[in-house]
């Protein structure tokens, strides 16, 4: 028998964009923080110069196509070990309504004059504003998240780091469509990422990245922030057809507060 039942949408009444009403709050949080606000309250950070056009906020329902497109371009997701391939549009919607959670908990610790640490960074997708149009072009993501791996902290604790700062370990990733590719975008956005949210408001100390061995762009990239290559880590990943096929050497390499 086929069923008729027609899947539930989990972004069924969700707004396309978090924003925050209170001006005051606003300024509150401005203050304390290097977060800025649109005309319409959705919070971003902004990139330096000469990258001002460029900006990172929280995911918009109105990005989930987008978010498709990236995670299933075969030049994109080939030098990744992840998401699984195709990413299923159920994958990206049920990503957001956690995301979309996240960053509401994470406000109402602001509204309660708690700054430090922040629990996540809702700030990962990279975005293109047009000077002519005013436009906004997604432009990747640059992803902030906790470990979840079964690998255990690889450098040791400083008994002089502030109390707040955790000690758990942190992954981050970034994936930018390929036209972004080779700019110097990449490099601006994660130095946003983690020298503005990450290492300041979340308390990383540690902060893992992994890559294959045949990207060496995103080798060099990892390099330039200070991590390090840990050898223990190495190993290799037999690569889906899907995909392309093949089998791939697996790098990581770890950042710690020093």
């Amino acid at each position: 028998m086929t069923s008729t039942t027609t899947p539930t949408d989990p972004l069924a009444g969700m707004v396309d964009k978090f924003t925050v009403d209170s001006a005051e709050l606003r300024k509150e949080i401005s203050t304390h923080t290097p977060i800025r606000f649109t005309d319409v309250g959705e919070p971003y950070l902004p990139l330096p110069a000469p990258f001002e056009r460029f900006f990172l906020s929280p995911e918009r329902v109105s990005d989930i196509p987008d978010d498709q497109a990236l995670m299933n371009d075969i030049r994109v997701v080939r030098t990744i070990a992840g998401p699984p391939f195709p990413l299923p549009l159920i994958a990206s919607q049920r990503w957001l309504v956690r995301e979309r959670a996240e960053i509401i908990k994470l406000f109402e610790q602001f509204a309660k004059g708690v700054f430090r640490p922040a629990a996540c960074n809702p700030f990962f997708v990279l975005r293109e504003r047009q000077a002519d149009t005013g436009k906004e072009i997604y432009v990747g993501q640059v992803t902030v998240g906790f470990d979840e791996g079964p690998e255990k902290r690889r450098t040791p604790i400083n008994s002089a780091w502030e109390e707040w700062r955790n000690h758990r370990v942190w992954q981050i990733g970034a994936a930018l469509r390929p036209e972004y590719h080779r700019q110097g975008i990449a490099t601006a956005a994660v130095g946003v990422a983690m020298n503005e949210w990450a290492i300041p408001q979340m308390g990383c100390t540690e902060i893992k990245a992994e890559c294959f061995a045949s990207n060496t762009g995103s080798m060099k990239l990892w390099v330039k922030f200070g991590f390090v290559e840990d050898p223990e880590l190495r190993g290799e990943m037999t690569i889906p057809e899907a995909k392309g096929g093949g089998v791939e050497q697996e790098r990581a390499f770890i950042w710690n507060l020093k």
